[in-house]
């Protein structure tokens, strides 16, 4: 009995004693909770917002353009750059700081002010780019009564060679409101530099360079409490041209003499000036173009004669004519107006129609493929014919890698379906193409009927280090064929005989090219306008029997008659294709031919 008792009494204190340990470790938990809540609680918060990281990134130097040989035409030139990056404490001293600045660089402290007003919180912004040197001086100097003002090393396009091809090249310029989401969503800051136009634009994807960040630590308040952590940029892709740059400045010195010394030309409207396109027409390359967003965009011009081949070419085929059809050149009348060559010409054949541009044979094409005088006839017959001038590239996109390309303009509400109409279609006068259409439209026919995409980059490579040499191909483009004319390489061949003849004896452009060192196959163009003056024109390609290059050159307003022979047009195709094929100036004596 005894026994019992004493073991109970034992278990009873045991419990005793695990009840109060249990008691105790409980107490200090809830100790050290009420603790680390209610004393340290605050504390801890604190420490957590204080550990929140920001990355602020910096300038993206963007990719170079080089030429087909490697020369670079367009580089980035470092320049310092003001900026203020807008923090909560320093909103209410923006003025102050303002007033500030407005004392040591050349700015308006209003105009300061409004730049800030502009940032975004934590990423700076720039108030002024390029400072000089003494600006530069007295900012830093100053820096540490300027909280949020910094000076960066910047970068801004550099054109190596004063501007040659700059408006193709395009431009680039801050992200705007407009397109302000467009970029947001494809992960760019609002501080970032973008292609605005030309290639720039194109091409900003590859151009963009890797920004370089700076990681820092803010406070719930957005006050930086420690030491920025920095990751270097890297700069662009370099995109590799088809153009030789020296080839391109040629061009564009030859049009500026050309706007210099003709008093015809205005020196100040771009529309009204020479334009001029060459490529390779087997594969699509540009060689080089003139320095004018008119040449592919914005405006179209009626290419007059020049359109005679394809209207050859879609009689041909059509069976309308055969390479041997003769056709009296004489004046016309349909309904109330008569039509006419520049003179009469007589009998023609498919050949010496194009030899010395004959109206006539192509509005007979015309007539007999609408087959009668109806509306109904004649829209038929027209939309036939655009299909045709279409595979040329007449009429459509050409496929060029620049943005905005025009398609032309064509004319076919009701009010032109008239038999006149078709007329005005068949030798160039009643629709618009661009230089660029007109220049494919001629390696269309130099390329045996192959329509090749016409481009500028040839090359993507990977940016480097600038000591660092070329970088590694990451992307070549491949030529493209767009489509093959329907034409047979009989009809195709009759046409380029009728090329080779207009710069032989009798042509419309013997009198240029008779004694050119190179065997050049083209066609003459006037455009009437509704001015005094008409549109000359010259599309082509050489060497004839194995063409290397092919072109497009139109002059905006430069005749006053039909019957002189040397136009403007002429003259520029001239002195670039001695420019390209390395010959010597050669005389431009006139033999006495009179051309279209």
């Amino acid at each position: 009995m005894g026994k019992k008792k004493k073991k109970e009494k034992q278990l009873f204190l045991r419990l005793n004693l695990l009840f109060l340990l249990t008691f105790v470790l409980f107490s200090a938990l809830i100790f050290r909770l009420g603790l680390i809540q209610i004393v340290q609680g605050e504390e801890f918060v604190q420490q957590a917002e204080r550990n929140t990281q920001r990355t602020i990134e910096g300038t993206a130097p963007r990719g170079y353009f080089l030429d087909r040989h490697y020369r670079e035409i367009v580089t980035n030139e470092h320049m310092y750059t003001l900026t203020f990056t807008r923090q909560r404490e320093l909103e209410s001293r923006k003025v102050e700081i303002a007033q500030k600045l407005s004392a040591l660089i050349d700015m308006d402290a209003k105009e300061i002010l409004a730049k800030m007003e502009e940032g975004i919180f934590l990423t700076p912004h720039r108030i002024k780019t390029n400072l000089t040197p003494e600006e530069m001086a007295r900012v830093a100097e100053h820096l540490d009564q300027l909280p949020g003002v910094e000076i960066m090393v910047d970068s801004e396009r550099n054109y190596v060679y004063d501007g040659v091809l700059d408006t193709l090249l395009g431009s680039v310029g801050s992200i705007t409101a407009e397109n302000r989401d467009y970029y947001l969503s494809r992960g760019y800051r609002l501080n970032e530099q973008v292609g605005r136009s030309g290639l720039e634009l194109q091409y900003e994807e590859q151009l963009r360079g890797v920004p370089s960040e700076s990681i820092i630590t803010v406070d719930r308040t957005q006050r930086i409490i420690d030491h920025p952590i920095e990751i270097p940029g890297r700069r662009g892709n370099d995109l590799v041209l088809t153009i030789d740059v020296e080839f391109q400045q040629a061009i564009e010195e030859i049009i500026a003499k050309e706007i210099e010394t003709n008093p015809d030309i205005p020196k100040d409207k771009p529309a009204e000036q020479p334009l001029f396109v060459a490529l390779n027409p087997k594969t699509g390359e540009i060689l080089g173009m003139s320095n004018n967003v008119f040449t592919y965009k914005v405006g179209s011009y009626v290419p007059g004669s020049t359109v005679k081949m394809a209207t050859v070419l879609a009689g041909l085929h059509e069976g309308i004519v055969t390479p041997h059809t003769v056709i009296n050149d004489r004046p016309i009348t349909i309904g109330r107006q008569t039509f006419r060559s520049w003179k009469t010409l007589g009998s023609v054949d498919a050949v010496r129609a194009l030899q010395l541009s004959s109206n006539i044979y192509m509005i007979n094409i015309g007539l007999k493929m609408a087959g009668s005088y109806s509306s109904d006839a004649v829209s038929r017959a027209q939309d036939q014919l655009r299909e045709y001038y279409a595979q040329f590239g007449l009429g459509v996109p050409t496929g060029i890698d620049l943005p905005g390309e025009s398609a032309g303009q064509i004319f076919d509400s009701a009010d032109y379906h008239l038999p006149g109409r078709l007329a005005h279609l068949t030798f160039g006068q009643l629709d618009q193409y661009t230089p660029l259409q007109l220049a494919q439209y001629a390696a269309t026919i130099a390329n045996g009927g192959y329509r090749m995409q016409p481009y500028l980059v040839k090359e993507i490579r990977r940016g480097t280090a600038e000591d660092d040499g070329i970088g590694e191909v990451i992307w070549r483009k491949e030529p493209r064929v767009l489509n093959r004319i329907e034409m047979s390489e009989e009809h195709l061949r009759t046409v380029q005989r009728g090329m080779e003849a207009v710069t032989a004896p009798g042509g419309t452009a013997y009198g240029m090219f008779g004694d050119f060192p190179v065997k050049v196959a083209a066609k003459t163009g006037t455009a009437q306008t509704e001015r005094p003056y008409n549109h000359t024109l010259l599309v082509g390609y050489a060497p004839a029997d194995d063409p290397e290059i092919a072109f497009a050159t139109l002059v905006p307003y430069s005749q006053r008659a039909q019957t002189q022979t040397q136009s403007p047009a002429q003259r520029i195709t001239k002195e670039i294709l001695s420019v390209y094929f390395g010959l010597e100036k050669n005389g431009e004596e006139d033999n006495g031919e009179e051309t279209e």
